[in-house]
Parts: C-alpha cells; structure tokens; sequence
C-alpha cells in the first residue's frame, strides 16, 4: 500500500469535511510526538504540495519519511484516529475499508497506525534513485540555500517602547480598554481605571511591548529595502490573520478573554510564507502577538463585537 492509497482510502473517513491539505497536516501532525512539530519540514510545504502527496502526484522524500519515522507516537496516533472515528461516526467504513484490504480487524486505530509505520518504513528502504532527485537535490538545496542567508540576516534595530503612548497606539489601547471594561462590566475603561485594576495596568504594559515588538519588524523590513523583502510585514499580518481569524469568529465570554485567546491562536499559527521566519531575530512569540495589536489598528480585528451606543 502506498502512502496516497493509504491517506486518499481513509479521507472520507478521517477528514471530517475538511481540505486534504488541512487532512495531510491532521494526519502527519497526529502521528508524531508534540515536541518534534515545529521541526517537521514536511508540515510546512505549501497546501499544494501537502495535496500532491495525499493524490500521489508528489512521493514523500525519504528525508522527511525518516524524520516522521524516528518521531512516532504511536498512541497519540491511535487516540486521534479514535476521536476522529467518533466524530465522523466512520467507525464501521473504515473497517470495510480494512477489509476490502484483507485485514480483518476490531481495532482499527492501532491497525491503521501499524499501516503508516509500514508505509514509512517503505519510502525509507527505497533506493534513492527511485526518489524524486530534483526535489532531493535541487529544490531542497536551493531552499536550504534561501534558508540559511535569511538565517544569517542581522538583528533589525529595536524600536524601544515609548513612556507615553503615541498617535499610532491610541486605536488598539482604545480596544484593550474596551476588552477590559467588558470583562468588569464597566461601560467606559479608561486610562484612570487603570489604578483600580492592576492586573489590566501589567497586561498594557506587556501588549506595549509586544506592540513594539512587532514594531521592530515592520520598520526593519522596509530598511532591508532591496531583496524583495520590504513586504514582508505584511506577509506576517496576512498569514497572523488567516491563522486566527476563525478564533476570533467563535463566541467568548467577554472581550478580554476573545483578546486572550486570539494572542494564544497567533503564538501557534504557523506563518511559513512569511520569509523571514527563518531568522531567530525576525520572529518570536511577542512578534506575533504585536501583529495582533497592528491587526486591531488595522481594523481587521477587534476584541469587544458589542458596541454600545454613544
């Protein structure tokens, strides 16, 4: 069984009406240990490319089949697949599926998790001459190549955090004020609450920073000038926005907690068309959150859907 066979027989099964990009990074992504997913390459082709290898128009490489191989949880695996046989009610298809194989089973989990280890063993065995060696030794070398100059790019000049907040704070401050009165059910926060809440006065403070944070980077950008890379901050907002916009669609208890859990969808969203995310300088947690707070300024996000009438 190859891999595509394997990944395109369990999708009406395991995919839950989601894309097969979504499914390929769900299945992988399950499959592995937790600590090992942000340094696995394949999880972070493009769409595309995941889609090529679940149709079969594109072979796993041997490099990434030996990585997700060493990497293996087993019973993070089995727990998902079960969890996403519940969910979609598919127990049953998948074992018709498994018998149309000629395995006859009552745990499918284990059985399909045996399945994709055999598979990757597979695709490991395989002489690399079998292997796409352009993709092998081409693509994957030039792409090391862009990778470790990004990598070597200095530190960009911090932009320090003002005492007072300036012109361009007062829009995503006004928002954060709005989270905070929404959360204590006061109808205008302002700044002079700000004593009798301590705990809002430290979470400006900490937003202010990410703020500039993200600051940093949109001023370093545009003075990398050349190289194509002046855009590159708002690649970052774009690919921050996409990451969390469904987060922000869902209902939460009030604007602080939606403004939480926003910034906690952003750290983990991943933003690999961002370029410079290959440089330890150039991306961090507090980045992403700042561009959160750029977002709000943009009007793309806000943390308080309510507007009460002026």
């Amino acid at each position: 069984m190859t891999f595509s066979e394997y990944a395109i027989g369990l999708f009406p099964y395991l995919s839950c009406g989601e894309t097969e990009p979504y499914y390929f990074t769900e299945l992988i992504g399950s499959f592995i240990k937790d600590a090992a997913m942000d340094s696995c390459q394949i999880l972070k082709r493009k769409d595309d490319t995941k889609y090529r290898y679940v149709t079969g128009d594109r072979p796993i490489p041997q490099k990434a089949a030996q990585y997700i191989y060493e990497q293996k949880d087993k019973e993070k695996f089995s727990k998902w697949m079960w969890e996403r046989m519940g969910d979609a009610d598919s127990y049953d298809g998948v074992i018709e599926w498994l018998n149309n194989w000629g395995i006859s089973t009552d745990e499918p989990e284990r059985v399909c998790q045996k399945l994709l280890e055999d598979i990757l063993l597979d695709i490991i065995q395989k002489s690399s001459v079998t292997q796409n060696v352009q993709e092998t030794e081409i693509d994957l070398k030039l792409i090391d190549d862009i990778q470790e100059k990004i990598k070597a790019l200095p530190r960009p000049a911090e932009v320090p955090v003002p005492e007072e907040a300036t012109d361009d704070e007062q829009m995503y401050i006004s928002e954060l004020y709005r989270a905070y009165g929404d959360a204590e059910c006061i109808d205008a926060f302002s700044a002079d609450d700000l004593a009798s809440y301590p705990e809002y006065e430290e979470d400006l403070d900490d937003r202010r920073v990410d703020f500039y944070a993200a600051e940093t980077i949109r001023r370093g950008v545009m003075e990398l000038g050349s190289g194509g890379l002046s855009g590159q901050f708002d690649v970052l907002k774009s690919e921050t926005y996409d990451g969390v916009k469904d987060t922000a669609r869902r209902k939460h208890e009030n604007g602080y907690e939606c403004m939480l859990s926003i910034i906690e969808q952003a750290v983990n969203a991943p933003v690999t068309n961002y370029l410079l995310s290959e440089s330890p300088y150039w991306i961090s947690a507090r980045i992403k959150k700042g561009v959160c707070h750029h977002l709000v300024n943009d009007k793309k996000l806000i943390w308080v859907r309510r507007r009460k009438a002026q």
